[in-house]
């Protein structure tokens, strides 16, 4: 709450009025009777504390009136007064400020001669109701004060919020010159303190959503705002139009994906050689801004290798934005890849759309099953490679962006180029930097890391316990050739979550029977002789070719399997040549 000490100048003019129009001394103290405005005897004694001599002042405090002292030292008040034998007053007037409860302070209206007591005496009472007067304009003042610190506070606290909100806030005055700028918006035009003269926003007169568009030029750069341009109250000058708007780059953040350790290099399940060499390569890559070009079977895991070079580079704040070229029909593609402009095609939005470059822009476009892409989208992806410029469907503006494609494939597109399916250039141009994520087969000693983490994460899910991994489950899993890769091998796990046992252990017998080898229900029956005899030359090749095929045709396999078997490894391979099976 304010007091008198925060009004000292107001106070200051009030005694200066009293004493020019009353003839007499004045003096203003605060309830802690110090002195805060005096004229005549007490203008050099201002800032003084008057506790010893205050009695007076203390006395009117006490009961909140009026107090006309007609007989300095001779009153009963006066006697506790250290400064009585020195005492020059003649008479005084003291009037309390009170707001409320509360009393803030007194005016005394002090006589030092006989001719000025007998002056205020004549006319007493419009004395008393001018100081009192005084005392409730100086109230009245305090009170304003008090309103103005309120909104002074407010008007800070709504600034705060501002520069806490995400978005960048401008405020222009009638001329259009710039009021105000929350830190997002010094942030994001690449200001400093202080209010800058040599800004621009121009609408381009594109609009998306609820937003429109505005390229703005802030000291020699250029970029592109989404945004809302609204008038303020007409009668202020300084506060006119307010624009709030989005940078292309954090708006995508509310959209798509940010970089985090969740998605690094390291967040990438595996210890095998391959995934080992695989990462040491995105540790390599990461903080370059060439091209990469993934290749690797279904399911093995291709976007969740460019998130992690997303995530281990400098773009790792900006903008991951993915799409799938394969599953959009050709006709959409090209809106969805560099947008449009309002009514550039029947059907289009009305208000337009931004497309994913511009979306990606100093950030990642991840272009997966880049190999499916026509011909004619080929080209104009080549140019943007090349130029780093692109214009929107019914836009004839150029658009520049700052964006690191990733693109990923699981076709061979060298062989797609030999087939004329996919354009030679833009082939060279996107595999830059080649990347192979090596199929689940081929990461040997991944398959127990994987198995616990999938467990792990499906219990969580279905709040099941976790199940133990039971004799033989393992050499089961590594023996299945995993066409489907990380995803078929994950749904896998999902199912056996689902099917364990109360006991929680799981065995062979639990895998779905395409992964455990179990023979298909549909496949016609074994050949037999007359009378249902299977030869033993058949019965021991279907053997072998079923251990094969359940422990896998590589070399730990055919151990495994020999091992299964009771054979050796050595027999294992003369049978298999012999059945023309090796």
């Amino acid at each position: 709450m304010p007091t008198l000490r925060d009004i000292r100048d107001t106070a200051s003019r009030y005694a200066q009025l009293i004493a020019s129009v009353t003839g007499v001394d004045v003096e203003i103290v605060d309830a802690g009777l110090t002195r805060l405005a005096g004229t005549g005897l007490y203008a050099d004694a201002v800032g003084e504390n008057i506790r010893a001599e205050g009695e007076i002042y203390r006395h009117v405090m006490r009961i909140r009136r009026t107090f006309v002292l007609e007989r300095p030292r001779e009153h009963f008040i006066c006697t506790r007064c250290a400064g009585r034998d020195v005492c020059r007053e003649t008479l005084s007037v003291s009037t309390p400020i009170i707001d409320g409860d509360d009393v803030l302070g007194v005016i005394g209206l002090v006589c030092s001669t006989d001719g000025d007591r007998a002056r205020v005496l004549a006319r007493r009472d419009v004395y008393i109701q001018f100081i009192e007067q005084c005392a409730e304009f100086i109230l009245h003042k305090l009170r304003d004060h008090a309103s103005l610190l309120r909104a002074q506070s407010f008007l800070d606290i709504m600034l705060r919020i501002l520069d806490i909100n995400s978005r960048g806030i401008v405020i222009f005055n009638a001329k259009g010159g710039i009021s105000y700028l929350n830190d997002v918006a010094r942030r994001d035009l690449g200001l400093g303190e202080g209010l800058p003269t040599d800004v621009t926003f121009k609408r381009t007169g594109e609009a998306f959503s609820d937003m429109e568009e505005f390229v703005v030029s802030a000291r020699g750069r250029k970029l592109t705002l989404m945004g809302q341009m609204s008038p303020l109250t007409p009668s202020d000058y300084h506060f006119a139009t307010v624009l709030t708007f989005e940078s292309l780059p954090r708006m995508m953040g509310r959209v798509s994906s940010i970089g985090d350790a969740s998605s690094g290099i390291e967040s990438l399940l595996g210890r095998s050689p391959a995934m080992l060499r695989l990462k040491d390569q995105l540790r390599q890559i990461a903080g370059s801004t060439s091209t990469v070009l993934i290749s690797g079977e279904s399911g093995t895991g291709k976007e969740l290798v460019a998130r992690a070079v997303h995530a281990a580079s400098d773009r790792r704040d900006k903008p991951f934005i993915g799409i799938n070229c394969g599953a959009i029909p050709d006709a959409l593609l090209e809106s969805e890849l560099f947008g449009y402009a309002g009514g550039a095609f029947t059907g289009a939005n009305a208000k337009g759309r931004i497309g994913k470059f511009e979306l990606a822009h100093r950030g990642v476009l991840f272009l997966d099953e880049v190999g499916t892409m026509p011909l004619y989208l080929q080209v104009k992806l080549l140019r943007v490679l090349q130029e780093r410029t692109f214009t929107r469907l019914g836009s004839n503006r150029l658009i520049e962006v700052d964006i690191r494609i990733i693109a990923a494939t699981n076709e061979d597109l060298a062989e797609a180029v030999r087939q004329g399916r996919f354009r030679e250039d833009l082939f060279y141009r996107l595999n830059v930097i080649p990347l192979r994520v090596p199929p689940l087969r081929e990461r040997h000693g991944d398959v127990e890391l994987l198995a616990t983490h999938f467990l792990a994460r499906y219990s969580a899910r279905f709040n099941k316990p976790v199940p133990e991994i039971g004799p033989g489950l393992l050499a089961a899993l590594s023996a299945y050739p995993w066409p489907g890769n990380v995803r078929e091998f994950e749904n896998v796990m999902e199912f056996m979550v689902n099917m364990a046992p109360p006991g929680g252990v799981l065995r062979p017998d639990l895998l779905p029977a395409s992964v455990r080898g179990a023979p298909d229900a549909e496949a016609p029956a074994p050949q037999a002789v007359p009378g249902g005899v299977v030869p033993l030359r058949e019965l021991e090749r279907r053997a072998i070719l079923d251990a094969v095929r359940l422990y896998g045709d590589d070399t730990p396999g055919k151990k495994a399997a020999a091992a299964a078997l009771g054979i050796g490894v050595a027999t294992l391979y003369r049978k298999l040549k012999e059945y023309g099976s090796a």
